[in-house]
């Protein structure tokens, strides 16, 4: 190889490389990518929640909530309260056996280091969100480029219902768990994407669906390649409904009943499975009761006739595009969230949904003004409903 020096000419030594550079540039290219912006936008929303509350209470500073008291709301006591008691306690009359165990023990954990159950569960949420926006810009950045990964994080950051990747709910470590499932499996690390997958139905319900968007991943991944789809791997996709089983076991230890969930979730929310049009029916009667029967909740129930819709476009769009695996997470996610009495928590499925932000990435690399549009729409709606949401108000 032919130098780029003149005979005597000498090197001058550059500057020094700092640690915390060096240590920077050896972080994964997703979270380097992903880290800043992801702190940024809480830091963000922690400041609006803060300045929303000494804007709308009035009285004396002191008297005004601390800012562990404004994201103290709704399912946030719950999950702490199982965190702290277990379930079915003396402690609480809660029907908590709806709500599946893995927050609440990371929360349980993180305690371990620190004095507040409400901060331990922020940090978890904190963390397992860095996690899932660095999945999700790597399973976008890996078929479109990095701009595609920027845009598919932008647009989870910046849903509507982003408050609940701040807030204490499971909604982050399901992210975390789902998105790096995903990713091990299109990776063909079947083993790591099972057990990631067990982390994700250990955290939600809606694990069920991931779990059959893998087996969907895993069939077209292995055919695709060639490769036989009965081997070895495929005993990884036993994984997933073993945390599902494990808690029905343990609730069944607690009650002496096998269907405790279900109980719970008739006896606490007044929820059972029905037909997806009986729910529909329930839901609009709901969210459109006339002048004289409106709520404060019929924006709720709009919103979860909303959510449903969007499932049911968005399923649509993905097995136009052969999205196969895509199709049969976010589509099976649909009707498991209309499959009941009256649509609830719906929003939060499709928050969850990152099929939902990949797609976004996808049709903005596509119509270029589609992503200044989408944050300009849905960053003031995120942002009400971050202060809707720390002062008290229903928001799902």
């Amino acid at each position: 190889m032919t130098s780029l020096l003149t005979p005597g000419e000498s090197v001058e030594p550059g500057p020094p490389v700092s640690a915390a550079r060096t240590w920077w540039a050896r972080l994964p290219a997703a979270v380097r990518a992903t880290l800043p912006v992801w702190f940024a936008s809480r830091v963000g929303v922690a400041v609006l929640s803060y300045a929303a509350a000494r804007v709308a209470v009035e009285g004396a500073l002191g008297r005004q909530p601390t800012f562990l008291a404004l994201w103290d709301r709704w399912d946030v006591g719950l999950f702490t309260k199982v965190a702290r008691y277990g379930y079915v306690s003396p402690h609480y009359a809660d029907q908590t056996e709806v709500d599946f165990p893995a927050f609440p023990l990371a929360i349980r954990l993180v305690h371990l280091f620190t004095r507040s159950w409400l901060a331990s569960g922020l940090i978890v949420v904190f963390l397992a969100g860095a996690v899932a926006m660095a999945a999700i810009w790597r399973l976008a950045a890996d078929e479109d480029g990095p701009e595609a990964g920027r845009a598919a994080v932008l647009a989870a950051i910046f849903a509507p219902y982003a408050v609940f990747l701040f807030a204490g709910y499971s909604e982050a470590l399901f992210l975390a768990f789902a998105s790096t499932a995903w990713l091990a499996g299109r990776r063909g690390h079947w083993w790591v994407a099972g057990l990631l997958a067990a982390g994700a139905t250990g955290t939600r319900i809606t694990g069920i669906p991931l779990w059959c968007g893998l087996v969907v991943l895993y069939l077209v991944e292995r055919r695709s390649a060639g490769q036989p789809v009965l081997a070895r791997p495929a005993f990884a996709l036993a994984l997933p409904p073993l945390p599902v089983f494990g808690f029905l076991w343990y609730l069944h230890g607690k009650t002496g009943e096998w269907n405790a969930y279900t109980v719970a979730m008739r006896a606490g929310w007044h929820r059972w499975t029905d037909w997806p049009w009986s729910g529909w029916r329930a839901t609009w009667h709901s969210a459109f009761p006339g002048p004289d029967g409106s709520t404060t909740f019929t924006w709720f129930w709009r919103a979860e006739l909303l959510a449903v819709v969007l499932g049911v476009v968005v399923t649509i769009l993905l097995l136009r595009g052969r999205r196969w695996a895509e199709a049969t997470f976010v589509g099976t996610a649909t009707l498991l969230m209309a499959a009941t009495n009256y649509y609830a928590s719906g929003v939060r499925t499709m928050l969850v949904a990152f099929p939902v932000y990949l797609l976004l990435a996808r049709l903005a690399g596509r119509y270029p003004r589609l992503a200044p549009a989408y944050l300009w729409l849905s960053g003031p709606v995120m942002a009400a409903f971050v202060v809707a949401f720390t002062q008290g108000h229903w928001v799902d």
